[in-house]
C-alpha cells in the first residue's frame, strides 16, 4: 500500500533570542559625580566657593573675618520603569525562556533614560537656593561656543548663526575657556559629541595624521583622547531649540555634574495569578541630576547637515 507524506517540512525556532542594534549601557552616568541618596525624593549639595585675605601691613592687626561663599544646589529623583508580560504559550512558540533577555533589553532602555536625565541637567536649569527654589539658566551659569566657533559670554545662550562642522579652533577655544574659569587640570574632563562630530574631528589633519599624534586615530576609527578632553559619541546628543540646525555638544570636568541614585536599575520576575500565571518582566529606576558648577559644563554647538 502506497502511503502519502501529509507534511513534508516543518518550522524551526531558533533557541536563541537576538537583541537589535540599540545602546546598551549608559554612557554618561559613569562619568559624572555619582552619590548615593537614601529615603528622599530631593537631595541637597553644598557648595563652596572662592576663600579671599588680606594682607598684614601693621604689628598685632585685628585677626580679619572673611567669609567664604556658600551655596547649594538641588537634585529631585524621580522613578521610571517597565514591564513586559510574557505568556506562557508565547513562550512555547519560542522555544525558549526570553527572561533574562527581556529584562536586558529593559534595563538598556533605563540605561539611556540616564544620559537624557545628565544631559538635560546640563543644559537646563539648576536648582539652588537654600529650599531649592532658585532657578539657574544654563546661559547664567556657563560660557558656550557659538554655532560659528566663537565664545558667548555669561548671560548669553549660544547662537547658531552660520554655523560650521567641529574644528580645531573650536577644541582649543573650548580648553581656553576651562583654563579661564581656573578649573583644576587634574580634573579628568570629558565631551559628548555626536557621530557626525566624531567623522568630522577624524578628517582633521592635525587629529588623523601620525607627524601630530604618535596614536593612529584613524585606524581605530574613533578619537578617545585629545587636548585634555576624553571624547565619546552617543545618540542622545539634542539639537538647539530655535532651529534644529545644530548638535548641542557640551564637555563637562567630572565633578562639574552630580547623579544621584536612590535606587539602581531593579529587575524583578514574577507570575500573575490573574492572568493564567504568566510571568510578568518589571524594571525600575530611581534617580535624578543636577549641574553643580557651571564653570565646569560648556557647550558647543556644531553643524549638523553633511
Amino acid at each position: 500500500m502506497d502511503s502519502t507524506i501529509e507534511v513534508a517540512f516543518t518550522k524551526q525556532y531558533s533557541p536563541m533570542l537576538y537583541s537589535l542594534c540599540q545602546q546598551k549601557a549608559s554612557k554618561f552616568a559613569s562619568k559624572v559625580r555619582r552619590e548615593v541618596v537614601k529615603g528622599a525624593t530631593e537631595a541637597y549639595f553644598e557648595r563652596l566657593g572662592l576663600a579671599e585675605g588680606e594682607e598684614i601691613t601693621t604689628r598685632h592687626p585685628d585677626t580679619p573675618i572673611n567669609e567664604i561663599p556658600n551655596s547649594r544646589r538641588r537634585v529631585s529623583l524621580t522613578s521610571m520603569h517597565v514591564n513586559t508580560p510574557l505568556d506562557n504559550l508565547d513562550k512555547l512558540q519560542m522555544m525558549i525562556d526570553p527572561q533574562n533577555e527581556y529584562a536586558q533589553a529593559q534595563a538598556n532602555w533605563l540605561g539611556r533614560k540616564m544620559d537624557d536625565r545628565v544631559i538635560a541637567a546640563a543644559l537646563g536649569n539648576a536648582a539652588a537656593g537654600v529650599d531649592g527654589a532658585t532657578t539657574v539658566a544654563f546661559k547664567d551659569d556657563s560660557i558656550s561656543i557659538n554655532g560659528d566657533g566663537t565664545a558667548t559670554t555669561l548671560g548669553t545662550l549660544a547662537a547658531v548663526g552660520t554655523v560650521v562642522d567641529m574644528t580645531l579652533q573650536k577644541m582649543l577655544l573650548m580648553a581656553q575657556i576651562f583654563n579661564q574659569e581656573d578649573c583644576d587640570p587634574d580634573i579628568v574632563k570629558y565631551w559628548g559629541v555626536n557621530p557626525k562630530d566624531l567623522a568630522d574631528m577624524l578628517d582633521l589633519e592635525e587629529i588623523g595624521s601620525s607627524d601630530y599624534n604618535t596614536i593612529k586615530t584613524l585606524v581605530a576609527g574613533r578619537v578617545d583622547s585629545y587636548m585634555g578632553f576624553n571624547f565619546f559619541w552617543s545618540n542622545r546628543v539634542t539639537k538647539d531649540a530655535a532651529s534644529s540646525t545644530a548638535y548641542r555638544t557640551f564637555a563637562w570636568a567630572q565633578d562639574g555634574i552630580i547623579f544621584a541614585t536612590w535606587e539602581d536599575v531593579y529587575n524583578r520576575v514574577s507570575e500573575r495569578a490573574d492572568k493564567s500565571y504568566m510571568v510578568q518582566v518589571y524594571s525600575r529606576m530611581t534617580n535624578g541630576a543636577v549641574r553643580l558648577d557651571g564653570a565646569k559644563v560648556h557647550e558647543c554647538l556644531n553643524k549638523i547637515a553633511w
